[in-house]
């Protein structure tokens, strides 16, 4: 199956996940229709590498919050979760390090007490789910805020483990602006010592900043399903044309 027929199988498929939308998502249809030259052809004797998605925060961590009281834990989530469809849907791997709204401090269950260190351990076992996982990639969804309402625009972050973070965060970047927010003049960053989970990936890792909550247009759009659909459908997008990229490169050799 070509990669173009791929796309619209799988999306169609998606339409009948997410409640009908698929395909009809108005000016995306350019996005899954796209034709990339450059992408190898699926190939049914390669199993492509597991996505971990990792919503940010959850539990008695609601991370930033919005002045209507709206919290980044929630909108984390639901951004995964149609992130995960989508991939999934285009017959991809893809697992969430959290399902329900909670932190994961006590995932292995290796204190007795996790009293001042329920932060630290919620972000190391993140990153051993994603381990034990066997991630190809992993990808953290967040939202931003800032005391300036004028703000807003998604921003990735790249890990440093590997050149193939920095060409995933490029794409997740390029395609949102192309595709979404024509307006968006962020540039990728590269993650410090401060991004816990992205200084400690071994395997290539980004984080989302989706947009600032700070900012009212931009949270009324990010409260909004449709709209969280068509954010999800590029960075899904970004994910699947670096997988075949990848593949593409891994075959030649």
């Amino acid at each position: 199956m070509n990669k173009k027929l791929q796309w619209i199988c799988a999306f169609t498929a998606l339409g009948l996940t997410l409640g009908g939308v698929g395909i009809a998502l108005g000016n995306m249809d350019k996005l899954i229709m796209r034709g990339d030259k450059n992408s190898a052809q699926v190939s049914a004797a390669v199993t492509p590498p597991t996505v971990v998605i990792d919503p940010g925060h959850g539990g008695e961590d609601g991370g930033c919050s919005a002045e209507d009281g709206t919290t980044e834990k929630e909108l984390n989530l639901k951004v995964s979760e149609n992130l995960r469809d989508i991939l999934n849907a285009a017959g991809y791997s893809a697992v969430l390090t959290r399902e329900e709204d909670t932190l994961l401090y006590d995932m292995y269950g290796e204190l007795d007490n996790y009293k001042g260190k329920k932060k630290v351990y919620d972000l190391k076992n993140r990153l051993r789910f994603a381990g034990e996982s066997g991630a190809g990639y992993l990808v953290s969804i967040h939202m931003n805020k800032f005391p300036d309402k004028k703000y807003s625009g998604l921003q990735v972050y790249y890990s440093q483990s590997s050149g193939q973070s920095v060409a995933l965060a490029d794409r997740i970047q390029e395609y949102t602006k192309t595709y979404l927010q024509p307006d968006n003049e962020r540039m990728t960053k590269k993650a410090g010592s401060s991004i816990y989970i992205l200084n400690r990936a071994e395997m290539p890792a980004v984080l989302v900043e989706c947009g600032f909550l700070s900012n009212d247009s931009e949270r009324e759009r990010l409260k909004d399903e449709e709209y969280r659909k068509k954010l999800s459908l590029c960075i899904a997008s970004a994910i699947i044309d670096s997988v075949e990229a990848d593949r593409a490169r891994t075959q030649e050799k």
